[in-house]
């Protein structure tokens, strides 16, 4: 990272972060209003890191209007600073603006996000990004359990640009003070919503007058702010694993519905799977699309919660290319599961099987994996564990999946349902590591009951 300086038209401009700050004139003669936030103690988590959950810095990102004034530089210099000649030639009529909108600052590989593992290192946070692991840096947070994003909404500063003592030109030099406001938003991995969001707030002052001063500010303004994460009981209890949402009523506030399903089928699915591909659907919404597939004739179908997000109709698309409208009836963002109608007949639904699975049970993972064109991709593998993240229970298995098979079903050998597609373990060494929502969880969820006719 550097700052590069150039004249132009008069105008100084500083290359920061790759992103383009500039000086310009204004009719200031006076220091910015900088809040000085005190430094607090150094909060240290008692709990080993190897038992706490994980935490990666997902991105930084500067939410800042463009032109908006981040900083002075006051004629008559800065207090508690050094600089020879401070601003001698700006005579108090410059300011620092913010001057490309919205920017992407960097994530756990750039130099912010080594400011913010040592940040939260020194206090034992089980934190992913180290830059000292060579090796194992980027898969392991890319596996963290919460993912970290910060929005710089604000920053104040008042600037010393140290000048020549014989010339009186000014030098490539800066020292100064600097506060940031920071929000941040904690985002579970496994259950794919935010959790947490507030904000803090960062200080910062240079006094000796570095080339590098201006970045020097905005680190370690940001790594103040990084240490109020800490001040935050709710971040900690996520951190020590005492942390306990309070349960979404989504059941309780959605009446008893009762679908009619097929019944168990005890054909192998290789003698059967033109009936089964024919109920697994593709759900687009937006530029993106998941899976989902059909649990009645009248329609009905389930697939994740993140796959149709917050809308009303999806497009539900068969895999003969028939493409219709769905709206979604009912979801579950906690356990990640909705349920989806459209007006159309279903041949062959698939039945549901609730019997519980055990290890090595041959099952087999069905969706569009990464494009629409790979519509019907089945995938085999066995039941390899069960596993209990925050509290949700999941089936981990063997069989291939990949974006885009979200919400898919997962099957026993005869074609039955046995649980829906929800993640992966994606890691370069990992080798088919993927986990699904047990259906009768899933249908418990969202207050669905199932029978078979005459039954």
């Amino acid at each position: 990272m550097e700052i590069a300086n150039r004249q132009h038209a008069g105008v100084r401009v500083l290359m920061l972060l790759g992103t383009l700050i500039s000086v310009s004139g204004c009719n200031t003669t006076g220091p910015m209003t900088v809040p000085k936030i005190s430094a607090g103690d150094i909060v240290v988590l008692d709990k080993p890191a190897n038992q706490q959950a994980s935490f990666a810095l997902s991105k930084v990102v500067a939410n800042i209007r463009r032109g908006t004034v981040i900083g002075h530089f006051p004629a008559g210099g800065v207090e508690g600073v050094d600089g020879t000649l401070c601003n001698y030639r700006h005579r108090g009529e410059s300011t620092l603006e913010w001057s490309t909108g919205t920017s992407v600052l960097g994530n756990w590989s750039s130099e912010l996000g080594e400011v913010f593992f040592q940040a939260l290192a020194q206090s034992g946070i089980n934190v992913a990004g180290n830059p000292s692991d060579l090796f194992g840096q980027q898969q392991k947070a890319s596996s963290a359990e919460y993912l970290i994003g910060a929005r710089i909404k604000k920053i104040a500063s008042n600037i010393c640009q140290e000048h020549d003592a014989w010339n009186g030109f000014p030098k490539n030099s800066y020292s100064g003070e600097m506060y940031v406001d920071v929000e941040w938003t904690i985002f579970s991995s496994l259950k794919r919503e935010e959790v947490l969001k507030f904000q803090t707030e960062g200080y910062s002052k240079q006094k000796e007058p570095k080339s590098d001063g201006i970045v020097l500010l905005l680190h370690n303004a940001f790594a103040h702010a990084t240490e109020g994460l800490l001040n935050n009981e709710t971040l900690i209890s996520i951190a020590r694993r005492e942390y306990e949402e309070t349960p979404e009523q989504e059941t309780a506030s959605f009446e008893k519905l009762a679908i009619v399903t097929d019944p168990a089928s005890k054909k192998k699915i290789e003698d059967n799977i033109a009936d089964v591909l024919t109920s697994v659907a593709t759900i687009r919404i937006g530029q993106g699309h998941g899976s989902g597939f059909f649990i009645s004739q009248d329609g009905y179908l389930l697939t994740n919660a993140h796959v149709v997000g917050d809308a009303v109709h999806v497009a539900v698309i068969l895999n003969n290319g028939l493409e219709l409208d769905g709206e979604v009836i009912r979801r579950s963002k906690n356990r990640d599961i909705a349920l989806v109608k459209v007006g159309l007949r279903i041949p062959h639904p698939l039945p549901i099987q609730t019997d519980h699975l055990k290890p090595l049970d041959r099952v087999y993972a069905i969706g569009t994996p990464f494009e629409e064109g790979l519509k019907s991709s089945v995938t085999t593998g066995i039941v390899s564990g069960f596993r209990t993240f925050d509290g949700q229970k999941l089936i981990q298995a063997d069989a291939a999946i990949s974006p885009g098979n979200s919400g898919g079903p997962l099957t026993d050998e005869n074609g039955n349902v046995v649980g829906i597609s929800v993640l992966k373990i994606a890691l370069p060494e990992s080798d088919n590591i993927a986990f699904f929502i047990p259906i009768q969880d899933g249908l418990k969820s969202l207050n669905l009951t199932t029978s078979t006719p005459g039954s």
